[in-house]
């Protein structure tokens, strides 16, 4: 489907009433068509006016909840309220806190906020569990958070290489789609991870640890870097400045986190980056990637 592409006024002036919020929750979850049966496939509906969240099959008679099966089940809040907090998540690079969020939206509670956020990010994992990197990919371990105040992650980081020619003929690269994975440097770990993130034949780059040595079903090359800050510009640029950038939106937007929490907040920061070219689209490809989500619970987020 086109997505399309809202700016600030745009979305406000598109979007301003419980109606026009749920036409697009509709059209979001339908690859943007008004409604198409999930039995039969028939695009035609009858609209129930006493309750404008269910759209019934015209040919089979299957009724369609529109919160049913997604991200918004089981919420009380409008759904126009759900767009605006996908809206502010994803506007700016730097996203947005729950405090910010539950001040934009004029929400009592900051676990409100919170919880709002936190469904956003694991949908938005959802969406790129579905994508594999191929090509060039460099793959390298980091440790997010203090040891000393035991709130310490290790985190697997794969970004691919593009390599093109800009107009003057001359050879360039940049980073292309990423993958990250909460999860310890040990070969058990980094198998799992390329398993499910990298294309088999695929070209890995790493730095020579242990665990990415022994790496099956790619084919692999590595340099010793010693964590020497030119040997990584040059061997492995995009997955340190990824790495960098990463951890600078941890501390400057939420101030730091707990650590149990980092792969939903890791999940929202490598969508961004992932989709970085395009930002006008961001609204409306995270609210397709709301609106397909399997529905979790907060229980589960914070398990």
């Amino acid at each position: 489907m086109a997505y399309e592409k809202l700016k600030i006024a745009q979305f406000f002036n598109t979007i301003g009433t419980e109606e026009q919020a749920r036409e697009w929750a509709w059209r979001s979850r339908f690859g943007g068509k008004a409604f198409e049966c999930p039995d039969c496939g028939e695009h035609g509906y009858w609209q129930h006016r006493s309750r404008p969240e269910i759209r019934e099959c015209e040919v089979c008679r299957k009724q369609v909840r529109l919160r049913a099966g997604t991200l918004f089940r089981d919420s009380k809040l409008p759904i126009l309220t759900w767009l605006r907090a996908i809206f502010f998540a994803m506007q700016d690079k730097r996203g947005i806190s729950a405090l910010q969020l539950m001040r934009q939206l004029s929400l009592r509670s900051y676990a409100t906020a919170w919880g709002m956020l936190q469904k956003i990010r694991e949908a938005l994992r959802q969406r790129d569990e579905r994508y594999m990197l191929q090509g060039v990919v460099e793959l390298d371990g980091a440790c997010f958070g203090r040891q000393e105040t035991g709130n310490q992650s290790e985190v697997l980081i794969a970004v691919e290489t593009k390599d093109w020619v800009d107009e003057k003929s001359r050879p360039k690269s940049k980073a292309g789609f990423a993958k990250v994975l909460v999860a310890r440097e040990t070969q058990a770990q980094v198998q799992a991870f390329v398993d499910q993130s990298i294309a088999p034949g695929t070209m890995v780059n790493t730095d020579g640890g242990a665990a990415l040595l022994a790496i099956q079903g790619v084919d692999t090359d590595y340099q010793i870097t010693h964590q020497d800050g030119e040997i990584l510009d040059r061997w492995l640029p995009w997955v340190h400045r990824f790495i960098s950038n990463a951890k600078a939106w941890l501390v400057g937007t939420h101030h730091g986190i707990d650590a149990k929490y980092l792969p939903r907040y890791m999940a929202e920061y490598t969508y961004r980056f992932n989709r970085r070219h395009d930002p006008d689209s961001l609204f409306h490809r995270a609210l397709v990637a709301c609106s397909l989500a399997k529905p979790s619970t907060l229980h589960a987020l914070a398990a």
